[in-house]
């Protein structure tokens, strides 16, 4: 197998200037570039330009596969890590996951990269870069849970005993992104339930002020002239732009919420065997609510047959040639299907009359078609040819 590589970039706060786009487009002759996106791939090579100087320079979110394990993810935070010190080292190992601040700003880079041997091939990168960019909104809006979200993958990590990982402090309502992060588990090949077992015991989330509530209570305290002078820079200006910064305004006008957590002290290989018997446990509920639908099914079709062969006696002749044109519009389906009237009509009838007439036909339609051996076998099937 060929060495694979797909590298993408995603600006989100705003789109690139004009400054930007031109260094970014110096970073590969290969890449699609704009001043939202960046995106390459190669095969029997790799991307050597600079990561970090492209999130410095615009871009928020940079994800990085390969066939061969190697997955990585980066986050372009611009105010910092919107937690203290002491609450996100206990999350950041400075390995698998590490933070790299600015030498003179509050922004800095989160990356995300744990170790594999080995890992299954996926090609829907879109869905795995909306994935990190939704959950860098969450830590951009001071969310521990997506931290703890990061911890989880990073733990995971071939060249740990998952015995000796105990996890951080447990954020409050861990559960309620179980619905919304499974993209980002699955880019780490980690199973969704894996949220679901560390989410048991986290208790409830802070109240959380609404995006909507946010705005409001910005545009209530600004002046007359300050939302006359932003209203003019939305016209006259780049619309996206301007509605990134006022957005990163209103974040930074809010005050830094101090996330509940728990302390439960479990082990990575804890969580993953609390997750393979939740996995179990869904899978044999899946099972048993496929047989059920399987039985609902078969109980549906067997009612339609008996109503089937209740038309059937009304006219046996019709269901005779409807099996014959069945068969000459040719097809599997349409063979198996002329043997299931036939074979209908045959108990619809009953008796000596209904195996007469429908091996009768039978007979005639392997004689008028000698070569359909997959009809023929239909027909043997059902017992309707010797």
């Amino acid at each position: 197998m060929s060495e694979y590589q797909y590298v993408a970039f995603q600006a989100v706060d705003r789109p690139l200037d004009d400054k930007q786009l031109e260094f970014a487009e110096r970073q590969s002759t290969r890449a699609e570039v704009s001043r939202w996106q960046f995106s390459v791939e190669y095969n029997y090579s790799s991307f050597h330009g600079d990561v970090d100087g492209l999130l410095r320079r615009g871009y928020d979110v940079f994800l990085q596969y390969t066939n061969y394990g190697n997955r990585e993810i980066k986050m372009r935070l611009p105010n910092g890590l919107p937690f203290e010190k002491k609450v996100w080292s206990k999350y950041v190992d400075g390995e698998r996951l590490t933070w790299k601040k600015d030498a003179k700003k509050p922004a800095g880079i989160l990356t995300l990269h744990p170790f594999h041997e080995e890992l299954d091939q996926v090609w829907d990168f879109g869905r795995y870069v909306d994935a990190a960019v939704r959950v860098r909104q969450q830590l951009v809006e001071g969310d521990l849970r997506a931290l703890y979200l990061l911890w989880l993958c990073a733990a995971d990590d071939d060249y740990e005993d998952p015995c000796e990982v105990i996890e951080p402090p447990v954020p409050g309502g861990l559960g309620q992104l179980v619905d919304t992060c499974g993209d980002f588990l699955d880019f780490f090949e980690l199973d969704p339930l894996l949220l679901q077992a560390a989410a048991e015991g986290s208790g409830e989330s802070p109240e959380v002020v609404s995006r909507d509530q946010q705005v409001a209570d910005w545009v209530g305290g600004i002046s007359a002239d300050d939302a006359k002078r932003h209203l003019a820079e939305f016209i006259l200006g780049d619309p996206a732009a301007v509605r990134a910064e006022l957005l990163s305004a209103i974040r930074d006008s809010g005050e830094t919420m101090a996330w509940p957590v728990v302390h439960l002290g479990r082990t990575m290989a804890a969580l993953m065997e609390r997750t393979d018997a939740l996995r179990r446990a869904q899978s044999a509920k899946e099972e048993r609510q496929r047989k059920a639908k399987e039985k609902r099914e078969a109980a549906k079709a067997e009612r339609e047959r008996q109503e089937r062969m209740k038309q059937m006696l009304k006219d046996p002749q019709q269901w005779l040639r409807k099996a014959g044109q069945l068969v000459d519009q040719r097809g599997t389906d349409n063979y198996r299907a002329a043997a299931d009237i036939l074979a209908d009509l045959r108990e619809a009838v009953g008796g000596d009359e209904g195996e007469k007439i429908t091996r009768k036909q039978a007979a005639h339609l392997a004689k008028k078609h000698p070569t359909l051996n997959i009809l023929k076998s239909s027909l043997r099937k059902r017992g309707l040819l010797s």
